[in-house]
């Protein structure tokens, strides 16, 4: 508990601190007066005076804000004109200084990401199991799913990442491909494809790499290292078919087999139920395993940030698409509580863990704030940009009514995530008890 508590309020802390940082920076650098730096939402807790800038703690651990001169709530006749208040500045400058906080939250997930990938390198697997693609070049010259490919272009093939690199300096031209099948060595020559690829996907395989203490998993008896070769009956020979067939199955009980050094072990287990959409998936709290471990250069590992946060950045965006179309449900909404518990389990898996799961959450932050919702800074930007189209401010009155209105609707998102968060880690365990 206390574990999770610092772990949230640590997470948040800097997230935070990052986030307005950027305000602070385009503010000063424009000539603004900044007033106030606060991490936290007032009560002001504690704090010190700096030239003209109060920078403290704040007693409301949600959010935060940088207070610029002329800068008040909508309505007040707090504006003087003077050259370093914040609406004196061109809607351009107002436009930079608002950015630069959903920017600095996009640049912090970067250099976290790039920072792992430098210090920890890749982690890749043992398996060299592979899975064409539907109409492939892959599958057009025989290769079938579950090939464990042994060597390419003569070089034999040890791991996963290896694999890709191959196939990748290959691409070019032609290359002899030596797979294993059903214990039987195949040779399959895969012409030049260029940058298109041969259209193969990786099958992680199906071993565990942590077990969330309290959910079905834990409760069954697996452990780290255990390789699930059977769920309900049906063999699986990747990450993808265990995970796709146990999701299949919420709240009902099935069979699980499993290989622990040689050895198979069964049980009987009830995978976990959670809303998705219209339906309902199957989780049993597992996370698969590391695998070993590749040492990148700092040129891959800048490359690698920036694909993890494109990466990352476009599941949010798709998950969003989605849930406005209305094909995901808004139980799978996260709030607080929900996060507070993934910042513990982070921290308590070590630093790598907990600076991947910072990344990730600061990308959330930085796109949830860009959304068009007035007090939010794609609010702010969406009135900057009608302002710029108008070349002039809207009216206080209108002001006043589309603050009020983004008011209403954040206090009804706060709402509805912190009953999700409670549904899911309150009363659906309440709910199971008297079942």
């Amino acid at each position: 508990m206390i574990t999770t508590l610092l772990s949230f309020i640590i997470a948040l802390g800097i997230l935070v601190f990052v986030h307005e940082l950027g305000h602070f920076l385009v503010a000063k650098w424009s000539g603004i007066r900044v007033e106030r730096f606060s991490v936290g939402m007032p009560p002001r807790m504690v704090g010190f005076k700096y030239g003209e800038t109060d920078y403290c703690l704040s007693w409301i651990p949600f959010g935060g804000y940088v207070k610029m001169a002329g800068q008040a709530d909508v309505g007040s006749e707090e504006i003087t004109g003077q050259p370093w208040e914040f609406p004196s500045k061109s809607v351009w400058t107002r436009m930079a200084v608002v950015a630069a906080g959903p920017f600095m939250n996009f640049l912090f997930a970067f250099v976290a990401l790039a920072f792992l990938y430098a210090a920890y390198g890749i982690d890749t697997s043992e398996s060299t199991r592979i899975d064409p693609e539907e109409e492939s070049v892959a599958q057009a010259v025989g290769l079938l799913r579950g090939d464990e490919v042994v060597s390419v272009g003569g070089e034999r093939i040890e791991n996963s990442y290896r694999l890709m690199e191959a196939l990748k300096d290959a691409a070019s031209g032609q290359v002899e491909v030596v797979v294993q099948r059903e214990g039987k060595l195949f040779d399959f020559t895969l012409p030049a494809v260029g940058e298109e690829g041969y259209g193969l996907r990786l099958m992680l395989p199906s071993v565990v790499g942590q077990v969330m203490q309290g959910d079905p998993a834990a409760e069954v008896g697996l452990l780290e290292g255990d390789e699930i070769v059977e769920v309900d009956g049906v063999s699986v020979l990747s990450w993808d078919d265990m995970s796709q067939e146990i999701r299949r199955h919420p709240d009902r009980q099935i069979a699980l087999v499993w290989d622990r050094g040689g050895v198979r072990m069964r049980g009987l287990i009830t995978p976990r139920g959670f809303s998705e959409g219209d339906s309902k998936i199957g989780r049993i709290g597992i996370g698969h395993e590391e695998g070993i471990r590749h040492h990148v250069g700092a040129g891959q590992a800048l490359e690698l940030g920036l694909i993890g946060v494109y990466s990352s950045s476009s599941m949010i965006l798709d998950f969003l698409g989605q849930l406005f179309q209305g094909d995901r449900s808004t139980e799978e909404l996260g709030g607080p509580l929900r996060i507070a518990q993934m910042a513990g389990k982070t921290a308590e898996k070590g630093a790598k863990y907990f600076i991947n799961f910072l990344a990730m959450l600061s990308v959330n932050l930085a796109i949830i704030n860009l959304l068009p919702i007035p007090v939010l800074d794609g609010g702010h930007l969406t009135m900057f940009i009608v302002e710029a189209i108008m070349r002039r401010p809207l009216s206080l009155r209108v002001q006043e009514r589309i603050h009020q209105a983004g008011t209403a609707i954040m206090l009804f998102i706060i709402a509805l995530v912190m009953f999700n968060d409670l549904n899911q880690m309150v009363f659906h365990h309440i709910f199971e008890l008297f079942q």
